[in-house]
């Protein structure tokens, strides 16, 4: 069956409507429609009712569309890989990350080393991150907690510790550690619920029987030591954030062995590696297991 009949039946899938899916295809309709019953007639089936000038996958459509829409993500990805297949100093690499701290300084210290390699990256909670994998769309993602999926491979990388973060002015800024019961009635400045490292904080706190007071919840990572230094609350923050920590924020280790997240690597069990991407991937090993310690 040719490809280019399957991409059109996807989009006729995706519009329900003949005369759209012909001028988004730059086709004309009666070519599309002749290209949609030569599909029917080989399988020897309808794959469509129609509604007047609608027309809607039936179940057998439906099921031929999972299948369609898997081809389609195949033949993307083998022209991905003969595309890159060119050497280790060029080509792209794309990725996703859960956490984005750390990315200007990561991207820096690469693109010094190979300025002629493309980077395309994706931030992503964790839900996210497995699609993207599982679709192909990256080559691999960093994350700060662990992906599982059974077609999904997962690396740890390293412990990161977790620290309390509060304003210089704060009570506790003399403190050299401190402990979870000690900040138990603090009002905290933390990320909202579906975020790995949120959901990391609330469940250290729930071992500790401590139900989180947050005052403050954000979606954007970058904006709660900002609240931090103005003394609106305290937040966790883990230690590959600290870098160029603002000097009205003092970081205070905390005494307790839950107060860490792990940062791994996961990919898709099938996935090809290109010469450029597993390069890739393992500087992305090294640069958390030394270059940021």
């Amino acid at each position: 069956m040719e490809m280019t009949k399957l991409k059109y039946f996807k989009v006729v899938a995706k519009m329900n409507n003949m005369t759209e899916a012909a001028k988004q295809l730059n086709i004309s309709q009666p070519a599309l429609s002749k290209a949609i019953a030569s599909i029917e007639d080989e399988l020897g089936v309808a794959l469509f009712d129609r509604k007047g000038r609608q027309i809607y996958l039936n179940r057998y459509g439906e099921l031929m569309l999972n299948y369609v829409n898997s081809a389609v993500r195949e033949l993307n990805e083998g022209e991905r890989i003969i595309k890159e297949l060119i050497g280790v100093e060029s080509g792209q690499v794309s990725f996703a990350i859960t956490f984005p701290h750390v990315m200007p300084s990561l991207i820096q210290s690469y693109v010094a080393l190979h300025p002629n390699i493309k980077l395309k990256q994706y931030q992503a909670v964790s839900e996210r991150a497995t699609q993207l994998i599982l679709n192909n769309d990256v080559d691999f993602a960093i994350a700060s907690s662990k992906i599982e999926h059974k077609d999904v491979i997962w690396e740890p990388i390293i412990q990161d510790d977790i620290y309390l973060t509060i304003s210089k002015d704060h009570p506790f800024a003399q403190y050299d550690t401190i402990n979870l019961q000690q900040i138990k009635d603090e009002r905290l400045i933390g990320q909202i619920e579906g975020y790995g490292f949120r959901d990391r904080i609330d469940y250290i706190l729930e071992q500790e029987g401590i139900v989180p007071n947050y005052q403050i919840e954000v979606e954007d990572s970058s904006a709660i030591l900002k609240l931090v230094a103005m003394n609106i609350g305290v937040s966790f923050t883990p230690k590959q954030a600290l870098r160029g920590l603002d000097e009205q924020i003092v970081a205070i280790p905390i005494d307790n062995a839950l107060c860490y997240r792990m940062i791994g690597l996961a990919y898709k069990k099938a996935h090809y590696f290109t010469e450029v991407a597993a390069s890739f991937k393992t500087f992305v090993t090294h640069y958390f297991q030394n270059d940021i310690q």
